[in-house]
């Protein structure tokens, strides 16, 4: 038999009432939110599981019913952070009139905001739970579905693939149907573009980057992709200025 013992002046009822309200209401998106606001406004050194149950008014192991660990819950808060890049290539993409506008576009909008949050980008796409990532996306977006609202299929299907080197090859092989590379050559350039960009963005976590130079470092980046992409391509025509 369990037996509850409760402090003078109490009762098992007072008990339930605290454990109610411990999970009262609750969900993943709860969570999300929460973790992103604080991720905001003080970085990800200010999350701990004790710091969240304070601020969500519940147990500390509640966490445990709708995330398996901590590094899972950060994963989804810092994908709040592609908001930025979405609205960047939403607008971008009414600029496109190539596939290679396109493919250029994406990476500079990609790198736009990667650049500025290289934390969340390196979490989001290179760390362990990318390879969760196609589901990632869908729950996330159900959850906050007016960030993912407006775009073209390819787009949307190319935001949902996991893995990092697979995202990309998305867009090379829009390239690919438009006859502009061979699919062999694709894969090449595939291969040069994400090695490129790791680069860069490691520079970034091991160095860090002032807000003020990261449009250039864009600038550098697209640029290179341009050359890597007129090396391997069969036609290569855009008529964005990336530069």
């Amino acid at each position: 038999m369990i037996r509850y013992y409760c402090k003078k002046g109490s009762d098992l009822s007072m008990k339930n009432n605290v454990d109610k309200n411990y999970f009262k209401d609750l969900n993943r998106k709860d969570y999300i939110e929460k973790a992103y606001e604080i991720i905001t406004n003080e970085g990800t050194k200010a999350i701990s599981i004790r710091r969240i149950a304070k601020e969500m008014g519940c147990s500390s192991t509640c966490l445990y019913r709708y995330f398996k660990n901590l590094d899972e819950l950060l994963f989804y808060a810092q994908m709040g952070f592609l908001n930025c890049y979405l609205e960047d290539l939403e607008n971008a993409e009414k600029t496109w009139k190539t596939v290679w506008d396109q493919h250029l576009g994406v990476w500079e909008c990609y790198t736009r905001a990667a650049f500025r949050y290289p934390e969340a980008f390196d979490m989001i796409f290179l760390h362990e739970n990318s390879k969760n990532l196609d589901t990632a996306v869908v729950e996330y977006y159900n959850m906050f579905p007016e960030n993912l609202s407006g775009f073209k299929e390819h787009l949307k299907k190319m935001l949902e693939t996991p893995g990092f080197y697979d995202r990309d090859f998305e867009m090379c092989m829009q390239c690919v149907d438009a006859g502009q590379i061979s699919l062999k050559n694709a894969k090449k350039m595939n291969h040069m573009e994400c090695t490129l960009y790791m680069g860069y963005l490691k520079d970034i976590l091991s160095n860090g980057i002032k807000e003020e130079d990261i449009e250039d470092r864009v600038r550098c980046f697209v640029r290179e992709v341009k050359d890597i992409a007129n090396f391997y391509a069969d036609k290569f025509e855009y008529t964005v200025d990336f530069i």
